[in-house]
């Protein structure tokens, strides 16, 4: 058994969301839930990404389609900040 994860249900505990929630983040293809025999586990690498996803569903009021919208905007933008940055190192060599 993997030490770096979370036992689903104190997940649910910690964060004070339902179950349907999180099925619809992992429906949605937003986090992967891992079973284990008769257990569900979250990898501890999804907990920054489900923490994020709370803030915005409970402080925001944003939907699950809302949140996968903005996921994937936020990751492209970050996409396109990175090849801008390399295109910038580029033009300064040639200069």
């Amino acid at each position: 058994m993997s030490k770096n994860r979370l036992l689903y249900s104190e997940c649910l505990k910690i964060y004070k969301v339902s179950d349907s929630f999180i099925e619809s983040l992992h429906e949605s293809g937003l986090i992967h839930l891992e079973r284990s025999e008769q257990d569900l586990f979250i990898e501890y690498d999804e907990l920054t990404d489900l923490e994020q996803f709370v803030r915005w569903h409970c402080d925001m009021d944003i939907n699950v389609p809302g949140i996968e919208a903005l996921y994937h905007m936020l990751n492209r933008v970050r996409t396109l900040q990175l090849e801008l940055e390399e295109l910038r190192n580029e033009l300064r060599f040639y200069r």
